[in-house]
């Protein structure tokens, strides 16, 4: 499993040329590291009495944090899974017409999969960037730049996967591919407003 490998290993089999694992597991790799920073900032704060007024509130997005760094965490896995059946698919026999059939099944099947998996780590990163709202405000402000680190990995998250899902929409038949375009528009437009909320939140308090 690639999320079993050393930060030094991963990083290795990025870079040497295969296609995976590429952006999509990369990108959930990012969304995890800023889960874990985002739980880092709430557990700095809930341990404080200093802020033992919001020390509840804290916990619990810090456990929300945590329980979206394992979606994250098996999205690393489930992203390389997901093309490496593009390619299975690809190097099916298509001689016959029954082989050429069944060939473009598999590949609408692993198409519509490769292009999900992304779509997901989109849709745990906007949870999480909304649930981040109002933390700086009331958390501790030692660690506000490690919030703000976190915010900005879960965007970067966000974005590479929207990369991956928008590439993959051109095979996709009409009706999925459609289905897909209005979630990620969706998906879009709320990680935007969140994550640029947060952003305004995090600046006014570093004045």
């Amino acid at each position: 499993m690639l999320v079993n490998l050393s930060l030094e290993e991963f990083t290795r089999r990025l870079a040497d040329g295969n296609p995976t694992p590429g952006g999509g597991s990369a990108s959930a790799l990012a969304g995890a590291m800023g889960s874990a920073l985002v739980a880092m900032y709430c557990n700095l704060t809930a341990g404080r009495k200093k802020y033992a007024s919001v020390r509840e509130e804290m916990l619990e997005a810090a456990a929300f944090a945590g329980e979206q760094q394992g979606k994250f965490l098996g999205l690393v896995d489930r992203d390389s899974a997901a093309y490496e059946k593009i390619v299975a698919a690809n190097r099916l026999a298509k001689d016959s017409e029954e082989e050429k059939t069944r060939r473009a099944q598999a590949l609408d099947a692993a198409s519509l999969e490769a292009t999900r998996t992304p779509l997901e780590t989109c849709g745990v990163s906007a949870d999480l960037l909304e649930r981040t709202l109002s933390l700086a405000a009331k958390g501790n402000a030692n660690a506000l730049s490690d919030l703000k680190v976190g915010v900005e990995l879960l965007f970067t998250a966000f974005s590479g996967a929207k990369a991956n899902v928008e590439i993959n929409l051109p095979w996709l038949p009409e009706q999925a591919g459609g289905e897909i375009r209005a979630e990620l528009a969706d998906l879009v437009a709320r990680a935007e407003q969140a994550v640029g909320a947060v952003r305004a939140e995090i600046s006014s308090l570093q004045v």
